[in-house]
């Protein structure tokens, strides 16, 4: 049985159409998403909503094809990446019938819904939350990328093979850029190398003049001007208005920059001049799950579609939202019905045969994505000229660190 050639699966190839329609589907599905598509990280939200309909018009086009009966709705909340907003939107969407979630994006969010899943008979999929703090056995969260620990790892290599030998971490104060920041230290000195204390600023209404004074000091207190010192800043889309604060301070624009994951791609950053001017000298980049070669035939037509709908290049972020809903879909069809705890029990095996938009699908002991490799990406001015655009400069692939030959992986 072939689902559906874009998501390429021979998954359940076993199955047939009558043990599928024995398996209870004569009603409909409703999948809910807890996305941000006004707030932080809204560039992710917007992507991860584009893909998720492409998902449920194929599962729909396949229950169709198969004379299946039952229909997948999707029903989509903006919780603006606000754990309060990702609260009550669950509520709303367990009221109206959804017991698979497909995010939320942060693991702020996650934590605070976190508690609500198995008192509301309910599974959630995330495909942006990464805090190590939230990789837990036997819970009903599941993450479709891997915990901070392996960013932690790839950044730290980033570090390493561009000759940083001391980083000044700054990071948000939620749990998953605290989860990076943290991460990331653990790794780059088991390298040898060497991490400031290090400044957290506030997760809301931060005063940027006052956090880039205190990155400034650190810098300050271990540069000997031989270009070997980098920030390495975990941050979501307020990365705006510190790198517009940065820009005045002259040190700052001689060090390098690395990001994470809450900002790749962001539309917010490529689109203010200031910033992203400031984030080009200093050859600032960001790491998001790599887009795998072997699953490019099955990502390449979708993140076409997005780019055309949205205007936004898709990450691999955005691709595990569709994945998601794919294997949260599947894993109910196994499971025959919408009793939680067989239904979340089968969710690891259809994630363990899947091959989707994101490559392979294993998920850990914890729930969690079970490897993942990483590509960076960075700003850079088109050759023709105009706005600049978001480029891959660099992967950890197989536990290399490749620059991509592009000046912008550099301080400039």
């Amino acid at each position: 049985m072939q689902i559906t050639r874009r998501a390429g699966l021979g998954l359940l190839a076993a199955s047939a159409v009558a043990p599928l329609k024995a398996r209870g589907l004569g009603s409909d599905i409703t999948v809910g998403a807890l996305l941000s598509l006004t707030g932080d990280w809204s560039t992710l939200g917007i992507a991860s909503k584009a893909l998720l309909e492409i998902a449920v018009g194929e599962i729909n086009a396949w229950f169709e094809s198969t004379g299946t009966p039952g229909r997948v709705s999707l029903r989509v909340e903006d919780t603006k990446l606000i754990p309060a907003n990702a609260v009550n939107s669950f509520k709303t969407l367990v009221g109206a019938g959804a017991k698979l979630i497909i995010g939320p994006q942060s693991s702020a969010e996650a934590a605070a819904i976190l508690p609500l899943l198995d008192d509301n008979g309910a599974i959630a999929i995330s495909q942006g939350s990464t805090a190590g703090t939230l990789s837990l056995p036997g819970d009903s969260l599941f993450r479709f990328v891997p915990d901070d620990g392996a960013e932690g790892v790839a950044l730290a290599a980033a570090l390493d093979t561009t000759l940083v030998n001391v980083a000044v971490p700054v990071w948000r104060a939620d749990p998953g850029n605290r989860g990076v920041a943290i991460a990331t230290r653990r790794s780059f000195t088991a390298l040898g190398g060497t991490m400031t204390a290090g400044v957290e600023y506030a997760a809301e209404k931060a005063n940027f003049a006052e956090v880039v004074k205190q990155i400034a000091a650190q810098v300050a207190s271990v540069s000997n001007g031989d270009n070997s010192v980098a920030v390495q800043l975990s941050s979501f889309d307020e990365i705006v208005d510190l790198f517009k604060a940065a820009s005045a301070v002259d040190a700052l624009g001689k060090v390098k920059w690395f990001g994470s994951d809450g900002v790749a791609l962001s539309v917010p950053l490529a689109s203010d001049a200031q910033a992203a001017a400031f984030a080009m000298k200093v050859g600032y980049s960001a790491p998001t799950l790599l887009r795998t070669e072997s699953a490019q035939p099955k990502w390449q037509p979708l993140v076409d579609a997005v780019k055309k709908s949205t205007g936004i290049d898709a990450d691999a972020f955005a691709l595990a939202a569709y994945d998601a809903c794919w294997c949260g879909v599947l894993a109910r069809l196994l499971s025959g019905g919408n009793y939680q705890p067989t239904w979340k029990a089968f969710l690891p095996q259809s994630a363990e045969t899947f091959h989707g938009a994101t490559g392979w699908g294993r998920l850990n002991a914890n729930g969690d994505r079970a490897f993942g490799d990483f590509e960076f990406w960075g700003l850079k001015t088109p050759s023709g000229g105009g706005a600049p655009k978001w480029t891959p400069v660099a992967t950890y692939d197989g536990g290399v660190y490749r620059g991509l030959g592009l000046s912008s992986i550099s301080a400039g």
